[in-house]
């Protein structure tokens, strides 16, 4: 169900008059909201088939009130279910393909009575978060919501398991708190790694978009930012559709950089744990917009990399990398595939023997993994837009080590 609220007598903490809005039949379920003042709330759509709307006004100040209007929808997920001695599955939306954006569901898992509901994860990847507030899944026992809470983010590839204290036990998984992709562009990402694509992909981005991002990494870790596909509206300019980078965390933040057109932009290494990125598409011409893959380290290169493509290159590239550079890359493919890994280009000055200056790769976790090189040298350049080292790692885990001594 979706609502939108109207002014009611404004209080910093709504204790006056104000709606408050419960995900379900109850006032025992989850509080969606305490809302007052003028301030219109964003629509928001309901875990399952039930809503409930308090309205309270207390003696003194009376406003116009609000007007809420609702539509039912399908539920793309969620529900309520007997839980049996016999497994039952349940699963994120169209798994094992990509969740969609901007989902929340909830199940509600019922045991017979003096039985408890237990609950194992099989497979997990979230687009992680540092606060776990944007992607994340969360398991309670009903109705004491706060005997046990614990949330799971980013990727596990163990079996996590879950009892609950009482014969009912809430599953929740949220995927964000909006609706359209193209109404929520706009974020704050705090993680260590990610992925970013215009609103819309890989379909063309909508009209008269304005988005700002921020990417904002651990403290005293750098961000790597690589595009791996860009398709903007091209002027010599860039006055139309554009993809601005900032270095900092706001729109005044110095100007890394501003692309449009189809020629993927390079690399960028500004040094810091924050980025801006502002996206701009106007009324007219649109295309099929970006792919983006960043991530972070202490040492300013390196870092994890999670999904079924994307691209990294050493620092400053295609500029030279600086004397004392050592980085490591964690490439985690999803479960069931390995990891293919295409080198454009290897330019590493080295007097011959790979000892001080090398690119090693190891299939698994650590440097106790068989190897794959080193290389150094020039070892191979893109010809003909077609790359001439191809290796396949038969692992769904790889660290590539890449270090310049002298």
């Amino acid at each position: 169900r979706q609502e939108t609220l109207h002014p009611l007598e404004a209080s910093s903490t709504c204790r006056y008059d104000y709606v408050a809005i419960y995900d379900g039949d109850s006032a025992s379920y989850p509080l969606v909201g305490t809302f007052c003042g003028d301030v219109v709330p964003a629509p928001f759509v309901s875990a399952s088939n039930f809503l409930t709307v308090h309205f309270i006004s207390d003696g003194t100040v009376q406003r116009r009130g609000f007007i809420a209007t609702y539509s039912t929808v399908d539920r793309l997920c969620g529900g309520a279910f007997n839980a049996t001695a016999s497994s039952q599955t349940i699963t994120s939306p169209y798994y094992p393909n990509a969740y969609p954006p901007f989902a929340s569901c909830r199940w509600v898992l019922d045991a017979p009575s003096q039985e408890v509901v237990k609950v194992s994860v099989q497979q997990f990847h979230l687009d992680s978060s540092q606060s776990c507030t944007s992607n994340f899944l969360e398991f309670k026992d009903f109705p004491v919501f706060s005997t046990i809470s614990f949330y799971l983010s980013t990727a596990i590839y163990h079996t996590v398991t879950y009892s609950s204290l009482m014969k009912f036990a809430i599953f929740t998984l949220q995927l964000s708190s909006c609706i359209l992709a193209a109404e929520c562009c706009s974020r704050v990402y705090e993680q260590e790694y990610g992925y970013l694509k215009s609103p819309g992909w890989p379909d063309i981005y909508p009209h008269s978009l304005e988005c700002s991002v921020v990417l904002q990494a651990p403290q005293n870790s750098a961000i790597s930012l690589f595009f791996t596909r860009f398709d903007v509206e091209n002027h010599p300019s860039c006055n139309f559709d554009y993809l601005e980078v900032r270095n900092g965390s706001t729109a005044t933040s110095p100007l890394l950089g501003k692309y449009c057109g189809s020629t993927l932009p390079n690399p960028v290494f500004p040094g810091s744990n924050q980025l801006f990125l502002y996206f701009k598409s106007d009324f007219t011409t649109a295309r099929n917009g970006f792919e983006i893959t960043w991530t972070s380290s202490p040492q300013g290169c390196g870092g994890v990399l999670y999904g079924d493509h994307g691209s990294f290159a050493s620092p400053n590239y295609p500029g030279t990398y600086a004397n004392g550079t050592s980085c490591e890359w964690g490439i985690r493919a999803p479960s069931g595939r390995v990891v293919t890994v295409t080198f454009n280009q290897i330019s590493i000055d080295d007097p011959g023997d790979c000892e001080n200056n090398f690119l090693k790769l190891y299939d698994g976790p650590d440097a106790n993994s068989p190897v794959v090189g080193p290389y150094c040298g020039t070892v191979c350049v893109k010809k003909n837009y077609t790359p001439s080292i191809c290796i396949t790692i038969y692992s769904t885990y790889v660290l590539l080590l890449f270090s310049k001594q002298g």
